[in-house]
């Protein structure tokens, strides 16, 4: 939980600094709250690495002042620090800087013995939680060696945590990662900014700033150009050459541009939804978001790359970059509407609960009985906000993996309902018959859309798949798809495109 103490934890007061001749750092004036996340972002050599370095004491300033906890901690003055005064500020490095021939543990634990003088049981209690925390508690026998880079860089982390700073500062944390492991170490990061840690981050992924970041700073060639809140200064900069600098990152990292550079497009899609998309013998992926990610390849004129996922990984994959587009039966959620953007809706979309007739209760009931629902979806927190809003408890939601693990639970008797989209309950309904009837609740129903997901703030892409999408719908390519697919007749679901405001 962050803490709700808001004093200044860091002061930066006029700080300046030089090689030689070239100014790297221009009176830079900045405080740091309690529980802050702070992002750098900035051009290749704007100084970020060396205002980190200055704040840490690992760069003498030419100029200036900076206080930990209103001590002061550099200056052009102050003599060189103590090992365990620079272990009050934990810094994560670029590159791991492990010890090849020490254990994870010992690793972690090497500058509690050598600079607090702790023995090694006591070194030991201390690092064992910390690496449980960023997710390496099986790891503590291992080798720098027999580790990802994306694992090294959580030892790197658990290292400067077990010296237990006030403050941490992370390097570009994740630029020498592949891209798949990028994601395990922002998660570190994302957990540590959860419990309230005190951090200063340089990195250009911008989908982190937006979701971590109490504030963003932008800092090119040696000044700090813009301060603010991380949509204000990445969406709606006011300075000109922040605008620049966000404009060229976007076109940069633009999934259009990457796509007709490679000539296929990745799109993340799921298995085991019927109709919507699963397997045929357990091989070709088909359904509807199938042929509709072939039509949208189709008006590209890229090849089609089919990224299989589960439930719980779509939005992960996105982030990290692994897909450029996300076809999976994706309702757009306010709640997700925060970390990624949609294109126009495709698909009107119902959250209900299917149960046996004789087993339709009141919703005062419903609160008592087990209600399956597929793990990684929002049917739960839809259908559980949609009570609540009327002033009913939660049934007990028991997860399961699939749709169809979900269906035989209900078919079984082991719950007394299954949740989820209802034009994916009515292929089951359609083609897994049973003796006894089945309804939907006559009380429960919560709508959302589907669409497609992309990263954020990609208007280039976004815009492209947009006109894709319409052009489908206009062209009656769509309404095809739709009569393949779906057995209804229902209109509700043959909606035309529209734009989420929600």
């Amino acid at each position: 939980m962050v803490a709700d103490d808001k004093r200044v934890i860091i002061r930066i007061k006029n700080v300046s600094k030089s090689y030689g001749e070239m100014q790297v750092l221009k009176n830079i004036n900045l405080d740091i709250t309690n529980g802050e996340v702070l992002v750098i972002l900035g051009p290749s050599g704007s100084g970020k690495s060396t205002l980190l370095r200055t704040i840490n004491g690992l760069e003498e300033i030419d100029g200036g002042e900076v206080f930990i906890n209103d001590e002061l901690y550099n200056s052009n003055k102050i003599a060189e620090l103590s090992g365990k005064k620079r272990a009050e500020v934990g810094m994560v490095f670029q590159q791991f800087n492990l010890y090849p021939h020490l254990t994870v543990m010992e690793n972690v634990t090497l500058a509690l013995r050598k600079v607090k003088k702790k023995s090694k049981k006591d070194a030991v209690e201390i690092a064992a939680p910390i690496l449980k925390k960023v997710g390496l508690e099986s790891k503590v026998n291992s080798y720098p060696r027999e580790l990802s880079g994306g694992e090294q860089q959580r030892v790197a982390i658990a290292r400067s945590l077990a010296m237990q700073p006030k403050v941490m500062l992370f390097d570009e944390p994740t630029s020498s990662l592949d891209i798949e492991l990028i994601n395990e170490v922002l998660g570190t990061l994302i957990q540590l900014s959860k419990d309230g840690m005190t951090m200063i981050v340089v990195t250009h992924e911008l989908s982190f700033a937006r979701r971590v970041a109490s504030r963003v700073a932008f800092l090119d060639k040696g000044e700090l150009i813009e301060v603010g809140k991380p949509h204000d200064v990445i969406i709606h900069p006011q300075m000109e050459r922040t605008k620049m600098f966000m404009n060229k990152i976007y076109n940069e990292k633009s999934s259009l541009h990457s796509i007709k550079k490679r000539g296929s497009i990745n799109i993340g899609i799921g298995y085991y939804a019927p109709p919507m998309c699963y397997t045929e013998n357990g091989e070709d992926i088909i359904g509807f978001d199938a042929d509709l990610s072939r039509l949208i390849a189709e008006r590209l004129d890229v090849s089609l790359n089919f990224v299989r996922l589960r439930n719980e990984d779509r939005i992960n994959y996105l982030l990290t970059g692994r897909i450029d587009a996300c076809i999976s039966k994706l309702n757009h959620t306010k709640s997700r509407d925060h970390i990624i953007d949609y294109s126009v809706s495709y698909l009107k979309n119902c959250k209900k609960v299917l149960m046996y007739k004789d087993s339709i209760c009141s919703l005062d009931e419903l609160a008592a009985k087990k209600i399956a629902y597929v793990v990684g979806t929002s049917t739960a927190e839809e259908i559980e906000t949609c009570l609540y809003n009327h002033g009913y408890n939660r049934p007990s939601f028991v997860a399961f993996e699939d749709n169809d693990k979900a269906y035989e639970a209900m078919i079984s008797g082991a719950v007394a309902g299954y949740a989820g989209d209802e034009i994916i309950m009515n292929y089951y309904r359609n083609n897994h018959k049973t003796d006894a009837e089945l309804m939907y609740h006559p009380d429960i129903c919560c709508h959302s859309y589907f669409a497609v997901g992309v990263a954020e703030n990609d208007s280039e892409w976004l815009n492209e798949l947009n006109n894709i999408l319409i052009d489908i719908y206009n062209s009656g390519d769509y309404e095809k798809l739709f009569r393949k697919w779906f057995s209804t007749k229902d209109k509700k679901f043959l909606v035309p495109l529209e734009k989420w405001f929600g």
